[in-house]
């Protein structure tokens, strides 16, 4: 069994690699500050094993680790070092960065050379950014990094500039004592393929922070820039891949992916945009005078450092050999293209609520790129859709107590624009939501209990008038708004909307709720519901999504309800709804004594009367 030091292991990047790790033969050393936070983080992410996983506490900013003689010994004796530590922080000072990064380097490197010594060190694997000026060709620059290397790199940014100097202190000790060293350069790393979560924001999400507050006008640096992006699951892989290999000097691989995987900033920026549901930046900006902006007093403005600039770029990269490792299409497959926009949606979740905790029972996945929330089970699944002023989260109690009630799977997706998941343009707006039905549909081919609220009642009234659900589905419609009471309360013009929504207060958003018969009682709005709500205001994707799907229900949307197969309805309706009437020509219809938005107050009573039990 191969043994594994590893620093940087609790961080974005390293979760993913001890998972990743864990399904090889190997015994993991993990330095970590503190065991008990360590357990508890591998311990709800579902893979803490005791016996491939050891907690070493340390720091790496401390002679010798700051390690015990007993936890000294361990790592004398593994086989591997993979060093991926330091926190991303583009802001930090220069003695804060020389610490983690360059008094880092050269800690670990002392205990790389004990153990080339004392039994041979089979690699030692560095993580550091693609931008790092050094490379296979210049590995032997011969100068002092503590005393000279600062003056050397002409890197204003001390993040950047230590995390290169400890690239170059790390080669230079490999090469001086002779054990094989692999080093490897990611771009900008995002969240996991199958998910798009990214919890690393100050990466991609200062560029969705800008955008998000209006202030990506323009397009930095033009044609010919980019910001190369990698998956954390796609570069774990990669990791673990070099781990096996038996280098025998110093190699580096760079990550970054070619042309169309790599697309210039125009065409990144155009999906972020749409992704957003904004309109995408069409003038281009020369990167030095966005700097030299940003650095006169914008940055102040926009709390966003000009260093972020620092990850776009137009060098050219060779990626010959990290071709040789995992395959010629390796970067066709892991393109992070491919779910960028659940990405970007993530990201704007994350900066609304940073200190959001989903569900442990609920895993999450993608659809296209649409996240799904998932309880697996026996059966067929419940699949949940949410309506407005909500989001997939929101139906999480309903979604428990129909699984505990009946064992079966439950399905919970984010509807597009909304929640976690990416806005995307179509012709018609409410096909991109019944688009979503199409794929749920094929995933659950023996049929599903469907349950629609609100707005999400009216995308399955659609989806059975187009034939799209089958005699093998149930469907269920919660508060279906078909049947207006009052149409004058709509005709707000767009522009008051939004305003009236981005500047709402928590005061005049309860009288909204309780007013138009959302909920019944100020007692029956669910805690931090209008919390929740106000964050998500600050998003321009959920702001804009809300307003166009209200604009639909209010003036465009006359469904025709004839063709629909009324048999298979089961329509629960709340009466103390202020601005839809009982929509009684879609049949029988059960009546509660609730407001509009009852599944969410009443999860327990819903899952009752959804089970007529």
């Amino acid at each position: 069994m191969r043994t594994i030091f590893l620093t940087g292991g609790t961080g974005f990047i390293g979760r993913q690699l001890v998972e990743e790790l864990l399904k090889e033969e190997v015994m993991i050393f993990l330095l970590v500050r503190s065991k008990s936070k360590a357990t508890r983080v591998f311990q709800d992410k579902g893979y803490f094993n005791e016996a491939a996983l050891y907690f070493i506490e340390g720091d790496l900013t401390k002679p010798d680790l700051g390690l015990s003689d007993e936890d000294k010994e361990r790592v004398l004796r593994t086989d591997v070092i993979i060093h991926a530590g330091g926190q991303m922080d583009i802001q930090a000072t220069t003695q804060e960065a020389t610490n983690v990064f360059l008094n880092g380097a050269k800690h670990i490197s002392e205990f790389a050379k004990s153990i080339h010594q004392l039994k041979g060190l089979q690699q030692f694997i560095h993580v550091v950014g693609y931008m790092s000026p050094f490379d296979d060709d210049n590995s032997k620059v011969a100068i002092d990094v503590f005393q000279d290397g600062h003056d050397y790199l002409k890197i204003k940014n001390p993040y950047e500039r230590t995390k290169f100097l400890a690239d170059l202190y790390i080669r230079q000790q490999a090469s001086a004592i002779g054990y094989p060293l692999s080093v490897i350069n990611p771009p900008t790393v995002v969240g996991s393929s199958t998910t798009g979560s990214t919890e690393q924001v100050a990466g991609l999400g200062l560029l969705v922070e800008s955008m998000r507050r209006g202030l990506m006008p323009v397009i930095p640096g033009g044609k010919g820039y980019k910001l190369p992006l990698i998956a954390n699951d796609a570069l774990a892989k990669f990791i673990v891949q070099v781990v096996t290999r038996e280098p025998s000097s110093i190699q580096t691989y760079t990550l970054v992916p070619d042309q169309p995987q790599d697309p210039d900033i125009s065409e990144l920026l155009g999906v972020m945009s749409e992704s957003m549901n904004m309109t995408a930046p069409t003038i281009s900006v020369p990167l030095r005078f966005m700097k030299a902006l940003m650095n006169g007093g914008i940055s102040k403005i926009t709390q966003i450092p000009s260093d972020g600039l620092n990850f776009i770029t137009n060098r050219k990269f060779a990626n010959d050999l990290p071709k040789k490792v995992m395959g010629a299409n390796w970067f066709t497959k892991t393109s992070v293209m491919n779910f960028f926009p659940a990405v970007v949606a993530d990201l704007d979740y994350r900066l609304m609520y940073p200190n959001d905790q989903q569900h442990p029972a609920f895993e999450r996945t993608l659809t296209g790129n649409t996240v799904i929330y998932q309880i697996p089970g026996e059966g067929k699944p419940f699949i949940l859709f949410h309506g407005l002023l909500s989001d997939g989260e929101d139906l999480f109690p309903l979604g428990l107590e129909l699984h505990d009630k009946t064992g079966q799977p439950v399905w919970i997706p984010d509807l597009p624009g909304l929640g976690r998941s990416p806005f995307k343009r179509e012709k018609n707006l409410l096909d991109l939501y019944l688009n979503v039905v199409k794929q749920l549909s094929e995933k659950a081919s023996n049929g599903a209990h469907w349950i629609g609220h609100s707005f999400g009642a009216v995308i399955l009234l659609e989806a059975l008038g187009r034939e799209y659900l089958d005699t093998k589905n149930t469907i269920t419609l919660l508060q279906p708004p078909v049947a207006k009471k009052n149409s004058k309360a709509f005709n707000i013009p767009p522009f008051m909307s939004k305003w009236a929504l981005k500047s709402a207060t928590a005061n005049s958003l309860e009288r909204y709720l309780i007013g138009n018969g959302l909920f019944e009682t100020r007692e029956s709005i669910p805690k931090h519901y209008i919390a929740k709500v106000r964050s998500s205001f600050t998003s321009p994707r959920i702001v804009n999504t809300t307003l166009q799907l209200n604009h639909f229900l209010s003036k465009n949307y006359q469904g025709d309800f004839t063709n629909v197969p009324k048999p298979n309805l089961h329509i629960i309706w709340g009466d103390q709804d202020r601005r839809y009437s009982v929509p009684a020509q879609l049949g029988k219809v059960d009546v509660v004594p609730y407001g509009h938005h009852f599944p969410l107050s009443h999860p327990r009573e819903t899952a009752c009367y959804v089970l007529g039990k």
